[in-house]
């Protein structure tokens, strides 16, 4: 794997490793020197793991790690070529042929074997060097930074600079007022049985968005309202034991005692609080297992008690939000208004005297700010020190970056941010660092991410998980710290794209500049200049619109290249012969020939042509036989080249339907990932071939009867047979778009043999619904995905869905209405969050007890149909306790206009009796009577 700490030393080693396996003549000779560079890097990985978890090291030993780094590069180039040179001496060929592979063979052993050596003489001159200047006595380092570090992890500061967040007057604060009220409001209510047992609401967001402050502002207003409180502040690197013996000294005024230990003081406080009304404000939490030992001493008695935490990551605030009526809150940006107030008042000392000049610069300062409180307050307090003119306060913009500026505000807004960078884990560090190569503002798809993450090696293999699952964790979790904003959002919650916040992007940028990790040419404050050779190249826009090529820039080490400028900015590739990522995506003036040499990118990975005027593939893309991903969408392509096919490490071909794929794709036995293509473009028997590529785990088919005149059963047994076959290999996701249908031909699942065991995720329908649900859909333990159109829903359909185990998210939609009276039981349904289910005449009721963990519901009924059974509406929403939001579309047709009347109040009313007050909108169908 590698990662932006320490270069390409694990992919190394892992490569070394495998050449010391292999028995090619070519090594013959070399075997000891390999050996010898693979027992030296591991020598040198293990020192730079551990300075890797080291917030600051010296100047030399920096030094000593940087050429390192840039040398495993180096070393990993050489060895690439090798192989691929290897690879090419093998196969069947003639005599003649034979004895000139033997010669080339014979050359290429000479010339890798002089390689190897000049390899050898710099391992080794690292590692004399690091004897001869005794650069890497690390465990005393380690221990200094132990002893120097506060309760917060900081080893640069003795005071932790948010603890003047707990002193600030109120009058002073921006912004603060609407989300105090409500938290107050949620903590004080007094309504119902729930009021009485304890609650907690955890405040969830990223660092600098004025977490502490608000619940110091909400503890202040309301501690005197309780028999006991108590405000302590976690941090990173916690000590418990302290913790703890701060909330007995504050709820009791008993000193918890210097030799008691944590259990004593847990035992001390359930005592203390067993019968008291209490408030506990925990803030600063960043893991679980702390919450957890806590927690423990939090007797959940009877009185209304109540605890406030704040947390920048998701999934602890979930963890403290367990229990019935509990509650996250999310923390918003200020909105312009409040930014602009803020603002001001810190550098004028007031709202809006602002001269004339500075507006247009200060909104530029407050849009790159994006409402960040800390980020406002940091470089408006910057401002108030500088003269009030527009080439300081421009100078100041292009500036805010956190090596550039040498200011104590700017610095804490820096040690506010590397808090979350450091806590995060190596491979996060790296794939968050790798987001540098965006600009700003930038909406980043999140399967484009994932892809380049996999091609340059972030992603290290686990037993039972695709790359792509691990990359989408790594995904999920960068956001579940708040250290990317999610962006195109599905209503089930599903991300589909990320941005970066400028303030955070800002010391993203700073810290890949450090690394050498991305060089960036054309945006004037971010272009970097690389203290070693290029690794990633990223080319920007800029105010005006030319890009000057960098004289430093030596194609040929490049490895990863990405523009986002017009293709006539962009160098030639020819002389990037290190290629392993190439993304043009949306690089507009991108023409066929300008991948006129592309075959000469032997060590291509993945290849984005997204978006381009692209409209032929060069038969020369047969020399890429390293490319793991090609993406050709929304380009002018309408045929694949023969070629394709015979690229066996291509597992991702990313295509949209209407492109025709060669014949003998049966043969891409490494392809995982097939986006598209429409049945009828081929002749029934290609579908026989897709059933031969037993590796795939992503296919999307598009059924389009539109202008098909043949006879359909062909297809449709071949097809069966061939999603039966994949269904028992490793299909994960499925996806049938279904078009121009005849209503007389009968499109069902039915022929499937056997059941797909590993779908996850199944998408049916869209355009035009299947007959029934098939039988075997209750046999899909693993489905926790399904999007499905279905001519008519019957309680036997709502059995099997329920009965599937797994599954989290449910599109269900009907044309025709069910004669019966449908009910969600209490048996099914066990694990359901999301639940999107339309019918314009259908009735539906949830019975108590059913889908005990539905979050969402998205529902289109008919009210007539309900109040047909009993004569009354009463849909039994109010059964579903877990629910935090609501969408009801009512069809009124057939009602009154006081019927109809009745039926949107009893919706209201039984969301109303629901805990966690889920947000609902309503929305009529159909005029009533």
């Amino acid at each position: 794997m590698v990662s932006a700490l320490t270069g390409a030393l694990n992919s190394l080693l892992f490569k070394l490793n495998d050449l010391l396996g292999s028995e090619h003549k070519s090594l013959k000779g070399l075997r000891g020197e390999i050996g010898f560079l693979e027992s030296e890097l591991r020598s040198m990985n293990s020192m730079l793991r551990r300075l890797a978890d080291m917030e600051e090291i010296d100047a030399q030993t920096k030094e000593w790690r940087d050429r390192v780094r840039e040398m495993t590069y180096d070393i990993e180039d050489c060895i690439d070529l090798f192989v691929h040179h290897l690879g090419s001496l093998t196969g069947k060929a003639g005599v003649i042929k034979k004895m000139a592979w033997i010669i080339k063979g014979l050359q290429l052993s000479h010339r890798i074997s002089g390689h190897i050596q000049e390899l050898k003489a710099r391992v080794m001159d690292e590692s004399d060097r690091y004897r001869r200047y005794d650069t890497m006595n690390i465990s005393s380092m380690s221990s200094e930074a132990h002893l120097h570090r506060d309760a917060s992890g900081s080893r640069t500061r003795s005071v932790d600079p948010r603890l003047s967040a707990l002193y600030t007057e109120a009058e002073r604060l921006v912004g603060i007022d609407g989300p105090k009220d409500k938290i107050i409001k949620w903590l004080m209510d007094t309504q119902g049985g729930i009021s009485q047992r304890l609650r907690t609401m955890a405040i969830v967001g990223c660092g600098g968005l004025g977490k502490t402050t608000l619940a110091n502002q909400v503890y202040l207003e309301v501690k005197n309202q309780f028999d006991c409180s108590a405000f302590v502040t976690v941090s990173q690197n916690p000590d418990v034991k302290h913790v703890l013996a701060k909330i007995l000294s504050d709820v009791s005024g008993a000193i918890g005692g210097a030799l008691a230990d944590e259990h004593h003081l847990i035992n001390k406080l359930r005592e203390y609080l067993q019968d008291k009304r209490y408030f506990l404000v925990i803030d600063d939490i960043w893991d679980a297992q702390t919450w957890r030992i806590i927690e423990c001493a939090l007797v959940k008695n009877s009185q209304g008690s109540r605890i406030v935490t704040t947390t920048r990551i998701n999934e602890i605030a979930k963890s403290c939000c367990c229990s019935y009526g509990d509650q996250v809150y999310e923390m918003k940006a200020l909105c312009a208004t409040d930014s602009k107030r803020l603002f001001f008042r810190r550098i004028f000392n007031s709202d809006e005297r602002c001269p004339p000049q500075l507006r247009e610069a200060a909104n530029n300062i407050l849009r790159k700010c994006g409402g960040l409180p800390l980020a406002i307050i940091s470089i408006s307090s910057l401002l108030a020190t500088k003269p009030k003119s527009l080439d300081q306060w421009d100078k100041v913009k292009s500036r805010i970056n956190y090596t550039q500026e040498n200011s104590p505000d700017i610095e804490t807004m820096a040690w506010v941010l590397s808090l979350s960078y450091f806590d995060l884990p190596h491979h996060l560090k790296t794939c968050l660092m790798y987001l540098s190569i965006f600009p700003e503002d930038y909406v980043i798809k999140k399967e484009r991410l994932i892809g380049r993450w996999i091609a340059e090696g972030f992603i290290h293999a686990k037993q039972g998980e695709s790359l792509y699952e691990i990359g989408e964790n790594y995904f999920n979790e960068l956001i579940n710290r708040s250290l990317l904003q999610p962006v195109d959002i599905e209503d089930d919650g599903q991300v589909h794209a990320c941005r970066v916040h400028d303030t955070i992007l800002d010391f993203v940028v700073s810290r890949s500049n450090e690394e050498n990790f991305v060089t960036m040419v054309g945006a004037s404050d971010l272009t970097s200049t690389p203290t070693g050779k290029i690794r990633r190249l990223s080319f920007h826009k800029n105010s005006e619109g030319s890009v000057t090529m960098p004289t430093y820039l030596l194609r040929s080490h490049v490895p990863s290249l990405t523009t986002f400028l017009h293709a006539g900015q962009v160098p030639p590739l020819l002389g990037f012969y290190g290629l392993r990522v190439l993304d043009l995506e949306n690089c507009s003036g991108l023409k066929n020939h300008d991948l006129k040499s592309i075959g000469r990118l032997i060590q291509l990975r993945y290849l984005n042509i997204k978006g381009t005027d692209i409209s032929d593939l060069p038969c020369q893309i047969r020399e890429l036989q390293y490319l793991e991903t090609l993406d050709i969408r929304s380009t002018h392509v309408k045929e694949l080249p023969s070629a394709i096919v015979q690229l066996q490490r291509l597992a991702h071909l990313i295509v949209d339907c209407h492109v025709k794929l060669p014949d003998g794709i049966g043969n891409m036995q490494a392809l995982e990932e097939l986006t598209g293509f429409s049945v009828f473009m081929y002749p029934s028997t290609f579908l026989q071939e897709i059933g031969k590529i037993s590796s795939l785990r992503v296919l999307r088919v598009v059924w389009n009867y539109v202008d098909f005149q043949g006879n359909a059963e062909t297809y449709k047994e071949n097809l069966a047979i061939s999603l039966t076959k994949l269904g028992t290999c490793y299909l994960e996701s499925l996806s049938l778009d279904i078009h121009g249908h005849d209503e007389e031909d009968d499109f069902s699942l039915h022929l499937w043999t056997l059941a797909p065991c590993r779908l996850r995720k199944l998408y049916i329908g869209r355009w035009h619904p299947i007959s029934r649900i098939p039988n075997w859909t209750e046999s899909l333990a693993n489905l926790q995905y399904l999007h499905i159109y279905v001519k008519r829903i019957n309680q036997e359909d709502l059995r099997m869905l329920g009965s599937i185990p797994s599954l989290l998210t449910l599109y269900l939609f009907s044309d025709e209405a069910p004669k019966e009276k449908l009910t969600i039981s209490s048996q099914g349904f066990q694990s359901l969050t999301f639940f999107k289910i339309h019918c314009y005449h259908m009735g539906l009721v949830f019975e108590a007890g059913s889908m005990a963990k539905l979050e969402y519901l998205h529902i289109l009924i008919s009210a007539f149909q309900v109040k047909s059974w009993d004569g009354s509406f009463d849909f039994g929403i109010q059964h579903l306790y877990c629910l935090t939001k609501v969408y009801a579309y009512i069809n009124c047709y057939g009602l009154t206009a006081e019927e109809a009347e009745a039926a949107v109040n009893a919706i209201m009313i039984s969301v109303d009796t629901i805990p966690n007050c889920p947000k609902l909108q309503i929305d009529r169908r159909y005029a009533p009577l």
